[in-house]
């Protein structure tokens, strides 16, 4: 978690720089936290939710490598479409996703109408497996 915290922060630390230098210049109205906070509410939940799930999945099979797959079929389950009631495909959110989809047009975006209550489930879905991660270490555990 270490490790993609420190890439999040300068990737972040980079577009926020850019953003303001060039959204001022182009007479955009620039607000110094607002990547910070979208990289807290939209990044770090879902960094943290994917962390847990490498855990728990390579504590089940005492092996990293089936995470792998795991987590790819999270992300396409993240990441796929549906359609709605008057029969329109288009990507409205899924329960637990790690991936948030923001519907609008190019700077008249808003959040998803279930993008809040997702990320406060994907923070109580890792403090689960974090709880999971722990019995499962300590069940292999030799003393």
């Amino acid at each position: 978690m270490a490790a993609m915290l420190a890439v999040t922060f300068i990737i972040t630390a980079i577009f926020w720089q850019i953003s303001l230098q060039w959204g001022r210049q182009a007479g955009f109205p620039v607000n110094a936290l607002d990547i910070w906070k979208a990289v807290g509410m939209y990044n770090l939940p879902n960094l943290l939710v994917i962390v847990c799930v490498y855990g728990a999945v390579s504590l089940a099979f005492k092996s990293p490598l089936p995470a792998v797959p795991a987590l790819i079929l999270y992300a396409v389950y993240s990441n796929m479409g549906s359609w709605n009631e008057e029969g329109v495909y288009g990507y409205y959110g899924r329960p637990l996703a790690i991936m948030v989809r923001f519907p609008g047009s190019f700077l008249e975006i808003a959040p998803p109408p279930m993008a809040a209550v997702n990320q406060a489930a994907l923070l109580l879905f890792s403090v689960i497996l974090t709880g999971v991660c722990i019995l499962l270490w300590k069940r292999r555990k030799v003393w």
